[in-house]
């Protein structure tokens, strides 16, 4: 079972319920529904599928919506698109139309007023690209400086314009509210810009009750300078380093990458990199050496998880995607594993339990690499340790057992943590006992082998983590963990 987790994007090439129940059995651990395509009704139907199938599945899947956020796009385009070559002159006007012979719409009416005359269009992630050389209040132009075929709806990304668009649009709110009543577990916001954008979410899940986890997607330039409260305002990022390679320049994309995943280590928070991963298996059954080592690398630089977008929403192998996707994790980790160079990360956190839970990693880290446990058990009941616990990056398992569903899917999406429910048990001694049958139930130890248990003096109630159990599989556990009154930290062995 591999510790790095695999995001894989719905669509119609993985969307019914054998298929979903094949890409768990795979290494799928989150569900990511694309809000930017299909309409809410299909949307609700893959989700039906993806519950039906995890419930046939024996670990939770978290599933996370993906909010559109201010794209601009082209209006529709006549046929099969319009050819423009280098050189050519086109023209993007206010009102809308149906593009043809050098004249385009954009769904976004103000971009006349937004861009100024020397200004870089990118339209299709950047596969043309054009300069602003004129406007009036009607239209701009625009020469073009790599060709191409221009096609309806396609992305068009502004690199030098500031637009006056909301982060969270009509539509955005639209699914959010969608995602409140569905109860999904996770919510990517596009193109953030400031910790302002995320807040502004959050009071609305926080109005409606909502227990949604915010993902901030980084796209966008603007937003590196505010990372800071960008992270501290969200749950987790994603590197969506498509839009982000053309709104900058593409050669500082892995250096931000490698960066954004140390910050989110360093504060805890999950990471997720996104975005042509293994992009040549939508249309070929193997990938390309260059895409195994990107993979890889978002593994060594210590990300949580990898994203597969296109590969298994409408590619031609979304199984295959998967399973390389995994058996690149496998390898990566098994040398992280064996290797003396591997990063040790210590997370810190504003809140006094969470520092607790890390400094009980920390500990725990140590008791593992000195007696070579075999794996290590916790309670979480919110997952917020379990969260913690994941960034110590520790060589062998964490289990993470609570009696929250919705945190058990949470964790899904947390680095080397297997989420499993469980009853809160009555006192330590029965916690001992039913983890014991469970870790030789699912094969995870044998009788003989020693294992870390941790959890606090009120199991079943958050923020209480402060006692570390060394037991031995199959023998009888009568020791008593001493836990005192503070929440200083208490260390029993058996």
């Amino acid at each position: 079972m591999i510790r790095t987790k695999i995001v894989a994007t719905m669509g119609p090439a993985c969307g019914d319920v054998d298929n979903l129940h094949s890409l768990f059995q795979a290494g799928v651990d989150v569900c990511r529904l694309n809000f930017s395509h299909g309409d809410l009704d299909a949307h609700l139907n893959t989700l039906r599928n993806i519950r039906q199938a995890a419930a046939m599945w024996s670990q939770p899947i978290a599933i996370l919506g993906d909010l559109c956020g201010p794209k601009i796009r082209l209006g529709p385009i006549a046929g099969e698109g319009m050819p423009i070559a280098v050189g050519d002159e086109l023209i993007i006007q206010r009102s809308p139309c149906v593009g043809q012979l050098g004249r385009v719409s954009s769904i976004y009416a103000n971009l006349v007023d937004d861009i100024q005359v020397g200004h870089r269009l990118l339209i299709e992630d950047g596969l043309l690209r054009f300069i602003c050389t004129e406007k009036n209040f009607s239209e701009i132009r625009c020469n073009c400086t790599i060709g191409g075929i221009l096609k309806s709806s396609k992305g068009i990304n502004l690199p030098d314009t500031r637009v006056n668009v909301p982060s969270i649009t009509d539509r955005d709110w639209e699914c959010a509210d969608w995602a409140i009543e569905n109860d999904l577990d996770y919510l990517a916001l596009s193109f953030v810009r400031s910790a302002d954008d995320l807040l502004l979410l959050r009071e609305h899940l926080r109005n409606r009750s909502a227990d949604i986890h915010l993902i901030a997607k980084i796209e966008k330039a603007e937003a590196l300078d505010q990372m800071e409260g960008i992270i501290e305002a969200s749950d987790g990022l994603m590197i969506a380093r498509g839009d982000l390679g053309v709104e900058m320049d593409v050669a500082q994309v892995p250096i931000i990458q490698k960066d954004l995943i140390r910050r989110c280590q360093t504060a805890g928070k999950p990471v997720i990199v996104a975005t042509q991963m293994l992009q040549s298996m939508i249309e070929q059954a193997s990938p390309t050496r260059a895409e195994v080592s990107d993979v890889a690398n978002a593994i060594f630089d210590g990300t949580d998880a990898v994203m597969l977008s296109g590969e298994t929403s409408v590619g031609k192998f979304p199984l295959g995607s998967v399973h390389t996707m995994s058996h690149i994790a496998k390898v990566t980790e098994e040398y992280l594993i064996n290797s003396t160079t591997a990063p040790q990360i210590v997370a810190k956190s504003n809140s006094a339990s969470l520092r607790y839970s890390s400094a009980i990693a920390r500990g725990v880290r140590e008791i593992i690499e000195d007696l070579k446990m075999k794996i290590v058990v916790i309670w979480s009941q919110t997952g917020a340790t379990a969260r913690i616990f994941s960034k110590a990056r520790f060589p062998i398992p964490i289990v993470a057992l609570s009696s929250d569903h919705g945190a058990l899917r949470k964790m899904a999406l947390h680095f080397g943590v297997i989420p499993h429910e469980m009853a809160p048990p009555q006192n330590m001694l029965d916690l001992v006992q039913n983890v014991d049958a469970f870790v030789q139930e699912r094969k995870f130890a044998s009788l003989g082998d020693r294992i870390v248990i941790v959890a606090g003096a009120a199991l079943g109630t958050p923020g209480t983590l402060n006692g570390v159990i060394l037991h031995t599989v199959g023998e009888q556990w009568t020791g008593d963990l001493e836990i005192p009154d503070t929440t200083d930290q208490t260390i029993a062995a058996q």
